[in-house]
């Protein structure tokens, strides 16, 4: 019965870390999609001319198809409005990245394709940043489960 606890509790531990890890690989995760996506909207805004509505139905990440959404329903918003409001949707640190993108959005041209491009490496130096704490943390965590789980089988036994 002891060993069956031990195993337990081994296994809820790992489980734990598990989860963790996985919670913060989601700002990650969206991350890297954005960084490729914001290549695609460069070039299909500043070489190819296609209108936001149409890129949009194309791109499948939440800021796409949220923007696509108020892109539809606004009658009275501005294109920035509307930028402003599917970038609010992102977790803390992408809208950051993101929002000076709106007041560009109308113009388009070199100043659009500069400051995407801008957008792109600062996310990247992000991502870049976030994959090293991401390692330091997970190793803290899986220490202090383990640790945990360790210690509740000693007071148990």
């Amino acid at each position: 019965m002891k060993t069956l606890g031990a195993m337990l509790s081994l296994w809820g531990a790992g489980l734990f870390c598990l989860l963790r890890r996985q919670e913060g690989l989601l700002p990650l995760r969206m991350g890297q999609a954005l960084a490729a996506e914001l290549a695609i909207l460069r070039y299909q805004i500043c070489i190819c001319r296609r209108p936001l509505p149409e890129i949009c139905e194309e791109l499948s990440g939440p800021l796409w198809a949220s923007l696509g959404r108020l892109l539809r329903e606004a009658a009275d918003r501005t294109l920035p409005d509307c930028w402003a409001e599917a970038v609010s949707e992102l977790p803390p640190p992408l809208d950051g990245y993101l929002a000076s993108l709106g007041p560009l959005l109308p113009a388009g041209g070199e100043r659009l394709a500069a400051a995407i491009e801008e957008t792109r490496e600062e996310l990247t130096r992000f991502l870049r940043a976030e994959q090293v704490r991401q390692a330091e943390q997970g190793r803290i965590t899986a220490a202090l489960c383990l640790s945990g789980a360790c210690l509740l089988i000693l007071v148990l036994m």
